[in-house]
């Protein structure tokens, strides 16, 4: 696990935001053919976190779709901003992970988010479900965005094709406003009830965009209305497979 806290920064820039609904992630990427001792490696760092004591949820998966197939990601979530301030033994862990993981894996990135109003709370069932498809969407007006993904969730779960459904806005690490998605599946069954949701959201965009009253107004009254602009410019469909074997859940 790697934690770079900027708490302090972000909470001057973002006071108002609620406590404890903030994931820090972290990627790798196995060196080639040192898969299994990464593995290995990872397996005794997460003994390290247990035998100081850690009281955080560390929750691994492979990514195995997409861009990044292939690479791990960890997560823990339910987390507020002075929590990034107190991590457990840093120079232990660093040291930890100098030892059993960096040897087997590069670091790739870390990133901070906040889980967004229209989300569902984080919980044991959703981030321990075989399968999440992950939706990293890229966006030019945040807001409608998400009033967007609030309105395209709303209809799935009235069809009973979202059991439960994870939202955060990435803010450290990353595309600034960039939202992701977090969808849970037992089976690619599951998944495929969920197939078409990127596609969904991206016709909703369309529609919203170019309806009359559309968010892009014309330049005065009684002018024809320029070019409407998309809220969301690109999404990347990937799925993870959750370890449980690679996760600690105190």
């Amino acid at each position: 696990m790697r934690i770079v806290s900027l708490a302090l920064l972000l909470m001057g820039i973002l006071p108002a935001i609620a406590q404890d609904n903030i994931v820090h992630f972290s990627v790798w990427q196995p060196k080639p053919g040192q898969a299994a001792s990464f593995e290995d490696g990872y397996h005794k760092h997460l003994q390290w976190h247990a035998a100081n004591k850690d009281s955080w949820s560390w929750y691994g998966w492979y990514f195995i779709s997409g861009p990044r197939d292939g690479q791990f990601i960890d997560a823990t979530f339910g987390h507020s901003w002075s929590d990034f301030d107190h991590p457990v033994n840093p120079a232990g862990d660093g040291a930890d992970n100098a030892l059993h993981t960096e040897p087997f894996a590069n670091f790739l990135k870390a990133y901070k988010a906040i889980r967004l109003p229209c989300s569902d709370p984080e919980d044991t069932v959703v981030l321990t479900s075989k399968f999440l498809r992950m939706l990293t969407i890229d966006v030019t007006d945040r807001p409608a965005a998400a009033q967007l993904i609030k309105r395209l969730l709303a209809g799935y779960r009235q069809k009973n094709l979202v059991d439960k459904a994870l939202v955060y806005e990435l803010v450290d690490g990353g595309p600034a406003g960039q939202i992701t998605i977090l969808l849970n599946g037992s089976s690619f069954q599951d998944l495929g009830k969920t197939a078409t949701f990127a596609g969904d959201l991206l016709d909703l965009d369309r529609k919203t965009a170019t309806a009359p009253g559309s968010r892009v107004p014309g330049p005065s009254a009684g002018t024809t209305p320029g070019p409407a602009v998309l809220a969301i410019t690109a999404i990347t469909a990937e799925t993870l497979r959750f370890r449980r074997d690679m996760s600690r859940i105190p």
